[in-house]
């Protein structure tokens, strides 16, 4: 769909490749603290002890101030601005591996965790939760590193572990519509998220999902507080953010990747979802972007 360079998970398993690698910053691979824009096909957790600079998440500055976690999801574009290295562990993986084999888990029963925690990619930890994390972390490396008989097995538990403690630290309040109807909704939001339909409209990914337009809607409203109307265009919206800041496409060239046959109606549709014109925009997150970068430097 666009330009930005989209990395996959390269890092070698002991044995062969895997779903899942795990290490320190320089093992996994310079991509982990790469300062251009980019995106992954792949989940990824950072849990950082030291280093310093800055974290740019779908255009959120974080400044980087250790004991800290990052949960980033596939398609989200990212880059770093470190002014001293990176320490810590990077914890990479695929989304089959995090479900497992259908026949593990009946349909609709992933934990919602990940979709939540990356939400806000941040997470800030005390002592403690940096000790818990750690403490985490440590037997999945190990499981990695030793591919002892069930070890994907093994890793897999402790990754769900992982996830649900992050998620428990971050104080999520959880929603109190019916788990079904809340894994109805996530799976909306991350499709609405990929543009996964032949067309943008709430009817399409309703059929998509297998239910009616009015049943997503009830759900997708009880569990996001938002319209799967609204979902869809803020998605759109977020994904014309990303490729007018980050690639050399013109407005008219954006507007046709992401479905508009009518370049105007674009850009009166970008307007109204953000309050400034695609190329207004543009020449604002570009001089914002420049400046952070001459101030550090």
């Amino acid at each position: 769909m666009s330009a930005l360079p989209l990395h996959h998970i390269e890092v070698p398993a002991p044995s062969g490749t895997a779903p899942l690698a795990i290490g320190s910053f320089p093992e996994i691979g310079s991509y982990t603290t790469a300062g251009f824009a980019h995106r992954h096909d792949f989940y990824e957790v950072l849990h950082i002890t030291g280093g310093s600079g800055t974290h740019v998440v779908d255009f959120v500055h974080y400044q980087i101030k250790p004991p800290v976690m990052y949960f980033l999801s596939p398609g989200q574009v990212h880059f770093w601005d470190c002014e001293t290295p990176l320490q810590g562990r990077v914890l990479v993986f695929t989304e089959d591996f995090m479900l497992g084999r259908a026949s593990e888990r009946g349909m609709g029963d992933e934990p919602p965790c990940f979709d939540v925690l990356s939400e806000n990619a941040e997470l800030r930890l005390d002592a403690a939760g940096d000790r818990a994390i750690s403490d985490l972390l440590v037997p999945i490396e190990q499981e990695y590193h030793r591919r002892e008989a069930g070890h994907t097995c093994v890793s897999r538990a402790y990754l769900n572990i992982l996830l649900v403690t992050a998620y428990r630290m971050r104080a999520f309040a959880p929603a109190t519509a019916e788990h079904r109807s809340s894994a109805l909704a996530r799976r909306f939001v991350r499709l609405a998220a990929e543009h996964d339909a032949d067309e943008p409209s709430v009817r399409a990914y309703a059929d998509k999902l297998g239910v009616t337009a009015s049943h997503l809607t009830e759900v997708v409203k009880q569990a996001t507080g938002r319209t799967p109307g609204q979902v869809i265009r803020g998605a759109l919206a977020l994904e014309a953010k990303r490729m007018l800041a980050l690639t050399e496409l013109n407005a008219a060239q954006v507007a046709s990747a992401l479905g508009f046959t009518d370049p105007s109606y674009f850009g009166r549709f970008f307007k109204r979802e953000t309050g400034v014109s695609p190329l207004g925009f543009r020449r604002v997150i570009r001089e914002k972007y420049q400046n952070a970068r001459e101030m550090s430097l």
